[in-house]
C-alpha cells in the first residue's frame, strides 16, 4: 500500500475539472489510501479521501506576504509520511493536484526498492487527449520511503507549492543522499497541457531564494535534464540511469565548490533581507 495524496482546493471550473479527474485517477488505484491534506482551519472534503486538516504554514505565514494561499511542500511530505507510518505504508507519494496517477506508476514504487521515486508528466492535449510527450523540466509526483524521509527530512527546505524551482532540487535531494530514482521514461502519470501562469512576486522569490541557497542541488538538475533534453532533440539515446549517476548521485562538494557556493549562499542572504 501507498498513501498518496496532495492538497486539494476549491477552483474555477476548468481546474477544478482537472481536479477531479485526479481524484477519479486516484481513486481507481489499487493499493492506494487516498489523501486529501488541508489547513488545519479549512475542511474541503472531496468524497472518498481521507482527509487531513493538519497544514499550519503557508505561502502567506512564511513570506509575510498576502495573496493566493498556498501550501508548503516540506510540510505536506511530513504529513504524508505520518499518514504513510499510521497506515503501514513504506512508502507515501506527493502528486500536483491536477495530476493523473495509473498505476503503472505505482508498480514502478512497489516493484522496486528504492528509497525515493521522482516523476515527470506525460502531457495531453486538452482537446483530442493526445500524448503530447514527457515533460522532462519538472516533476509532478514524488514516491518517498517514509523512513528514508523521517532521517532525511532535515535537508528539504520549506518551498512553497505551486511555484518554481522546488521538483528540481527535491529530485536532485533525493538521488544525492538516497538511493533515488527519476522516472521519465513511460512514467505513468499525465497532465493536461494548460497555460502555465508563472509570476513574479513574494512566493517566487521566496523559491528563489531557497533554490540559491540549494544552488549546487539546482544545477545538478539543470545539467542532467539539459542533457536528456540535447539527446532528444537529437535523436540520441542515452543511458538514462548513467546520466543520473553521474550529474545527481553526488552529495559532496569540492573545496572549490564550497568555498564558491558559501559565497553565493551570503550573497543569496544579503539580498534577500535587503528586499
Amino acid at each position: 500500500m501507498i498513501a498518496i495524496g496532495t492538497h486539494f482546493y476549491p477552483a474555477d471550473a476548468d481546474s477544478e475539472r482537472r481536479q477531479a479527474r485526479a481524484r477519479a485517477a486516484l481513486l481507481a488505484l489499487d493499493g492506494a489510501i487516498p489523501i486529501n491534506l488541508q489547513f488545519t482551519d479549512e475542511g474541503y472534503r472531496p468524497d472518498g479521501f481521507r482527509t487531513l486538516p493538519v497544514l499550519r504554514q503557508d505561502s502567506r505565514t512564511v513570506t509575510g506576504a498576502g495573496g493566493v494561499r498556498k501550501p508548503i511542500v516540506s510540510e505536506m511530505f511530513a504529513a504524508l509520511a505520518d499518514a504513510a507510518r499510521a497506515g503501514g505504508c513504506r512508502y507515501f507519494a506527493y502528486l500536483n493536484a491536477d495530476i493523473e496517477v495509473r498505476q503503472a506508476a505505482l508498480e514502478t514504487v512497489l516493484s522496486g526498492d528504492r528509497d525515493a521515486y521522482a516523476f515527470s508528466r506525460v502531457d495531453l492535449d486538452p482537446a483530442s487527449g493526445a500524448e503530447l510527450g514527457v515533460e522532462l523540466f519538472g516533476l509532478d509526483m514524488f514516491a518517498v520511503d517514509a523512513g528514508w524521509w523521517a532521517r532525511e527530512a532535515r535537508r528539504f527546505r520549506p518551498y512553497i507549492a505551486g511555484e518554481a524551482c522546488w521538483d528540481n532540487v527535491y529530485a536532485a535531494l533525493i538521488c544525492a543522499h538516497g538511493r533515488g530514482h527519476v522516472v521519465n521514461e513511460k512514467p505513468g502519470i499525465y497532465h493536461e497541457r494548460h497555460p502555465m501562469l508563472w509570476k513574479d512576486g513574494p512566493f517566487a522569490e521566496h523559491n528563489g531564494f531557497l533554490a540559491a541557497l540549494d544552488a549546487p542541488y539546482f544545477s545538478r538538475w539543470c545539467r542532467y535534464a539539459a542533457g536528456l533534453d540535447e539527446a532528444r532533440k537529437a535523436g540520441v539515446t542515452v543511458d538514462r540511469r548513467r546520466l543520473a549517476a553521474e550529474t545527481l548521485a553526488e552529495a559532496r562538494l569540492s573545496a572549490g565548490e564550497t568555498v564558491r557556493h558559501a559565497a553565493r549562499q551570503m550573497r543569496a542572504r544579503f539580498r534577500h533581507a535587503r528586499r
